[in-house]
């Protein structure tokens, strides 16, 4: 249970994240138990299989941002980042199918990933995708915030908008920005 939003503009992007932690019926928020993080010239954010997403957010050495890379992004991601996260999840062990038919045991994560100020959606099957509106929602609040960004309210009302009908998002709200270079 989680949300995280992205928020694109000409000057950069901003991904915010709220701190409620949901498995297995209980409930934590922890300082060290974040969703969000700056690892060098990323801000990594995101919602699904908790296991994997510590792996991302604390494993991962994401790939060097070259000046080629910043020439195409999209091509960037989809043929290094989304590759090299992959390799790092498999490593640790995570597992892409589950034995079960259950959806409920689906492995499932989504990744909001921003790289000199443009935002990339990466989701369980490892595809990349873009909005050319410049805004993205997911986790269990996602479509709340996300709703509310179209709304034209700010990050943080729309995290707060999420919060009152998620009970999986909860404040405080991390904030990171990252400005195009």
């Amino acid at each position: 249970m989680t949300t995280i939003i992205g928020v694109e503009s000409t000057e950069g992007c901003v991904i915010v994240s709220d701190s409620r932690v949901v498995a297995d019926g209980k409930v934590y928020n922890h300082p060290n138990m974040v969703k969000a993080i700056q690892n060098g010239n990323y801000v990594i954010g995101g919602a699904g299989d908790y296991r994997a997403l510590q792996v991302v957010l604390h494993g991962w050495t994401p790939p060097l941002v070259t000046t080629k890379a910043k020439q195409n992004l999209y091509e960037f991601v989809i043929n290094k980042v989304a590759p090299s996260l992959k390799t790092t999840l498999t490593e640790a062990g995570i597992e892409f199918t589950k034995s079960s038919d259950d959806d409920s045991s689906k492995f499932e994560l989504s990744l909001l990933v921003g790289i000199n100020g443009k935002i990339f959606e990466i989701d369980s099957d490892f595809s990349v995708a873009m909005n050319k509106d410049g805004l993205y929602g997911i986790g269990s609040g996602g479509d709340y915030a996300l709703g509310a960004l179209y709304a034209g309210v700010g990050a943080i009302e729309a995290m707060e908008v999420a919060a009152i009908n998620n009970n999986g998002t909860a404040a405080p709200f991390h904030v990171f920005e990252q400005y195009v270079k």
